[in-house]
């Protein structure tokens, strides 16, 4: 007996937030590693941000348009600060 599975193709969409989500948890263990090597927190961040700039015109620079990308990001920026909000909440109804 054959089996004869149908593989899923990712759409490009599918492809460059896959990209998106995986240069956020780079540049976050790069912001750390370099917090970790004494510089201060705005060089860290300077310097994480430069190489998630590079992963992503790297990754996927030449398949998706920049605007598309930087909504990816503003998204998970709303998404992260809506989620902090709420464990903020959680915390201070712990602590009452």
């Amino acid at each position: 007996m054959i089996i004869i599975r149908k593989l899923k193709v990712k759409s490009v969409e599918e492809i460059v937030q896959n990209y998106v989500i995986g240069t956020i948890q780079g540049v976050f263990k790069f912001k750390r590693h370099w917090m970790k090597q004494g510089y201060n927190e705005d060089h860290a961040i300077k310097n994480a941000v430069q190489y998630g700039i590079g992963q992503i015109s790297a990754g996927v620079g030449r398949i998706c348009d920049l605007e598309t990308t930087i909504g990816m990001f503003r998204e998970i920026a709303e998404i992260s600060t809506a989620f902090a909000n709420r464990l903020e909440e959680v915390q201070a109804g712990i602590q009452k």
